[in-house]
């Protein structure tokens, strides 16, 4: 895995997220995901579809970007000295590991391979992730030829936590913010869906939120839709079986092995022979 050189729930959106948490009941499931009139309320707006991985950095790290608009109102309760250096450094060190988080999936195996995002890529089809920790989550950007197509919030599930403290509360205060339920959908690993899962859309995102309550969790994914109706072709290369015999030697042994010299082999060394 080559490494080189990140929207959020905003604050104003986890306020409405909590205040109408458990207002809706789970949804009921449907043929496809309700289409609604818009989620951008779910991503900061200089987030866009198709960014560069080094323009996602940039709207973290700029001057004036997603980091420092973090940290100013700390610095600016500070007087010059110890403590406003140790905030500046420790702002500036998370710039520069998100700038070093960027990584992608070429043919070495990775430490992503164990984790429940196993599926959300895949190998040689010139795709790529990074990693922010940001706002109480976990986010990860997902790229296809280095354009941004994927934002994978990983949300605590927490009494007084923006999404409650159950994968049911978090649907239900989504539900209750856009407006309608979702559709939901069972685990079935032949869809390559592990967990319950609840989904939405509008014209141009597609918004998948996943259960894992077992690590205490909820994943609240937003995807463009665009990428998401050529992921066939994008992903050309298709994953193969570390464990499938080689075609050659699958060929050759296609009607089974035998060995030629069998009808003149002398007898079995623990046999007896015949008298």
């Amino acid at each position: 895995m080559k490494r080189t050189t990140a929207a959020a729930l905003g604050l104003a959106v986890s306020i409405v997220l909590s205040a109408v948490a458990g207002a809706v009941s789970a949804p009921a499931a449907v043929s496809d995901p309700p289409t609604v009139t818009s989620l951008a309320a779910l991503k900061e707006k200089e987030l866009k579809w198709g960014l560069s991985h080094q323009e996602v950095t940039d709207v973290y790290n700029q001057p004036g970007g997603l980091l420092d608009r973090e940290y100013a109102p700390q610095i600016a309760h500070l007087q010059p000295g110890i403590d406003m250096q140790q905030a500046e450094a420790d702002r500036d060190a998370r710039k520069a590991n998100f700038q070093r988080s960027y990584a992608t999936f070429d043919d070495s195996p990775s430490g992503y391979d164990v984790t429940p995002l196993h599926d959300e890529y895949t190998y040689k089809n010139d795709e790529g992730i990074q990693r922010i920790n940001k706002d109480g989550r976990t986010r990860y950007f997902f790229y296809i030829k280095d354009h941004l197509w994927k934002i994978y919030d990983e949300m605590p599930l927490k009494a007084g936590g923006p999404l409650g403290d159950t994968y049911v509360k978090a649907i239900s205060s989504l539900s209750a913010l856009i407006g309608v339920p979702g559709r939901a959908r069972g685990a079935d690993p032949a869809q390559k869906i592990d967990s319950p899962t609840t989904d939405w859309q509008d014209s141009t995102t597609h918004l998948r939120v996943v259960d894992r309550s077992g690590e205490r969790i909820v994943g609240v994914v937003l995807e463009d839709r665009n990428t998401l109706s050529k992921l066939a072709t994008l992903r050309a290369n298709k994953p193969t079986d570390p464990f499938a015999l080689d075609p050659s030697i699958a060929a050759i042994t296609k009607g089974g092995i035998s060995d030629p010299s069998a009808a003149h082999a002398a007898p079995d060394a623990g046999s007896p022979r015949k008298r």
